[in-house]
């Protein structure tokens, strides 16, 4: 077995500078760090994470949390996030909760929790106080944790600005009657009460519907019923269902455009109404959520409100890092004070790819 002596004499260094140059410390010049990791690759040696582990009280290991991976953003996102945890020299382990709080409370108490640096959960369903508590003595970032906000760093998607340009850009390309596709209906008083106290401890789903009825009621003249709201399961067969569905009961089609929640459920209702031979965009416009690759592939292409997985992984690993090295008191951290818990709001866009453009 190829040890971290044998790495240091093969370069001509010392062991603390073999160390220092494996572990990137800047202490170490360019060449000479060069030097030891082409003698490690020569070698073939591989660290000891056990014996770096005991030295540094540090696995350089992530946790993540998901929701359910069998959806198509959760599992991109997944991926991004791998990708740019080991860009940044950590492993992440990854697991699913099906939405349980009895599943979050279990991963919070779990060893592999105790083997992490640090733990980043998307879509959280366990109790806030819970949550609040495990940031209190592990580094955390929660995706849409809403009501964490100055408890736990946070980062949100935009929900409600994103549903309002999705159904901006139907109107504006002529809808007159838009059905909203994965969301429990509410009142436009309680949707405003909403807006006003700035949609803290709410869903994704009642944020996203509060955006759709903001760009009704400002435009006007589209009309925002409880009978065009349905409730359904965020995935591709509950688009396809509901949306079978929808056809059967409403034979007179008394709609020209569909607001779906999520891509995956936009991906459902697509296929639906293609098989009930009605033309998209000419007879029903559609437009979903979360911009996923798979949108660009439908017939027609899914226009959607693109939220790039690639700056959720940046920015969710932007902080827990900085919260990782100040809890262990990284280079250049333990001199200045741990921040207070922050909040990021992610970008969006709209991508036109055919399925809502008329004109």
């Amino acid at each position: 077995m190829v040890t971290l002596d044998d790495v240091a004499a093969k370069a001509g260094v010392s062991r603390m500078t073999a160390s220092n140059a494996l572990r990137g410390k800047s202490v170490v010049k360019a060449s000479t760090a060069q030097r030891v990791l082409a003698a490690a690759a020569e070698l073939g040696y591989r660290p000891n994470l056990a014996a770096r582990q005991l030295s540094s009280g540090r696995t350089h290991i992530i946790g993540l949390s998901v929701a359910d991976l069998d959806f198509i953003f959760p599992a991109a996102l997944a991926a991004d996030l791998s990708d740019e945890a080991a860009r940044r020299g950590y492993q992440l382990i990854t697991q699913q909760t099906r939405m349980s709080s009895d599943y979050e409370r279990a991963m919070m108490n779990s060893a592999s929790a105790q083997i992490c640096d640090g733990t980043i959960v998307c879509w959280p369903s366990s109790d806030l106080d819970a949550m609040a508590d495990f940031a209190a003595t592990h580094p955390l970032v929660v995706l849409d944790g809403h009501g964490l906000e100055g408890r736990v760093d946070t980062v949100f998607t935009p929900n409600r600005d994103g549903a309002r340009s999705a159904v901006t850009h139907l109107i504006e390309q002529g809808a007159r009657r838009i059905l909203i596709l994965g969301a429990r209906y509410l009142p436009p008083e309680e949707l405003a009460r909403m807006r006003d106290c700035d949609g803290t401890r709410v869903g994704n789903a009642s944020l996203r519907l509060c955006g759709a009825w903001e760009a009704m009621d400002e435009r006007g003249g589209v009309p925002y019923e409880s009978d065009d709201v349905y409730l359904c399961g965020w995935d591709r067969r509950s688009g396809y269902e509901m949306m079978r569905r929808i056809l059967s009961e409403r034979s007179s089609r008394d709609f020209d455009a569909v607001f779906a929640l999520t891509d995956s459920i936009a991906i459902g209702a697509l296929k639906a109404l293609t098989e009930a031979g009605v033309h998209v965009p000419e007879d029903v416009m559609v437009v979903g959520f979360d911009g996923v690759t798979d949108g660009a592939y439908t017939n027609p292409g899914l226009t959607s409100v693109a939220i790039d997985t690639k700056e959720i992984a940046t920015v969710c690993l932007d902080l827990l890092v900085d919260r990782i090295e100040g809890a262990h008191g990284g280079s250049g951290v333990s001199a200045r004070v741990i921040p207070a818990p922050r909040t990021r709001v992610l970008s969006y866009r709209l991508t036109a790819r055919g399925s809502a453009e008329r004109r």
